[in-house]
């Protein structure tokens, strides 16, 4: 009766899911409602199918279990940077519980396309932002909601280790995109002359003291505000605020290590007569005491 059952039920599931997949490939925006930086519903839907699905096949095998054990301290939502690396440890959840070939390999198979094409649907719709840093600030948003859920659902795999893949990824293009927005004069100093110094030692003796001297004054002068600026920005375009401040600190770190490689590039070329400018740098130490402030609030 159990087999009768289920060669009805699975090529019933089978156009289902076919179905799935058609809509996520025709999908657009504008049939979606359109889109803004907040996180869209499509994502939550996909990744409460994919939950479920996930659940309910290996409820079906018996295959250790796929979810975290209770009491393992995970708090639902969106992880940090440490959560999300610690998530991706557990082994993926077993699909060798169902013969190969058999009804419940070929969903899973289903569900890997689903997954690419919720990806493709997901970059579409953050193409529909003109501005690049909206874009990633869209998908940022979109991805931690999936992760979220299954963090909440305690499944764990290879389906959340490719959406765990992808946040961090954004969140480095945000990290980079951000600081473009009040540092980019140093940051392109640094990226520049380090390759030149890469590239020939002569390079040192090229360098631009009076270029050096704005830059030096200039960061002196709005580091604060900077940071100040890049804090109201991410508690703006986020949704889950613990993610924006673990995203913020992302910044901030990034800013520090941009700033420490300025002052080694100073060091090299000044190694035994500091310019007078050089009294206006700022310690390390200092901005390093700024974002603990930031870091104590989250």
């Amino acid at each position: 009766l159990r087999k009768c059952a289920s060669h009805l039920l699975w090529p019933r599931l089978k156009m289902v899911m076919e179905a799935h997949l058609r809509s996520l490939k025709n999908a657009t925006a504008q049939k979606l409602g359109g889109v803004d930086l907040h996180p869209h519903y499509v994502s939550r839907r996909y990744a409460e199918f994919t939950c479920s699905i996930l659940m309910i096949l290996h409820k079906n095998t018996n295959a250790a279990p796929t979810v975290t054990k209770k009491g393992d301290g995970q708090a639902p939502g969106s992880p940090s940077k440490s959560d999300i690396i610690a998530s991706s440890t557990p082994a993926p959840i077993p699909t060798g519980g169902a013969p190969r070939g058999s009804a419940g390999d070929m969903l899973l198979q289903d569900l890997a396309l689903i997954l690419d094409e919720t990806v493709n649907l997901l970059e579409r719709l953050a193409d529909e932002h003109t501005v690049n840093k909206k874009r990633i600030v869209f998908l940022i948003n979109n991805l931690d909601q999936i992760v979220g859920i299954f963090h909440e659902r305690r499944v764990v795999g290879k389906e959340l280790n490719r959406f765990i893949e992808l946040l961090m990824r954004q969140r480095e293009l945000f990290v980079e995109e951000e600081l473009l927005q009040s540092f980019s004069k140093m940051i392109a100093f640094v990226q520049q002359t380090e390759a030149e110094i890469a590239a020939s030692r002569d390079a040192l003796q090229k360098v631009n003291a009076r270029v050096v001297e704005t830059l030096v004054r200039e960061f002196s002068s709005n580091w604060k505000s900077g940071i100040e600026q890049t804090n109201r920005r991410c508690l703006t375009y986020f949704s889950n605020f613990r993610n924006g401040m673990e995203i913020l600190k992302q910044v901030l770190t990034q800013l520090l290590l941009y700033y420490t490689r300025f002052q080694d590039i100073i060091r090299k070329v000044w190694r035994q007569r500091p310019p007078a400018f050089c009294k206006d740098l700022v310690s390390t130490t200092v901005i390093l005491a700024e974002i603990k402030k930031y870091a104590l609030a989250i």
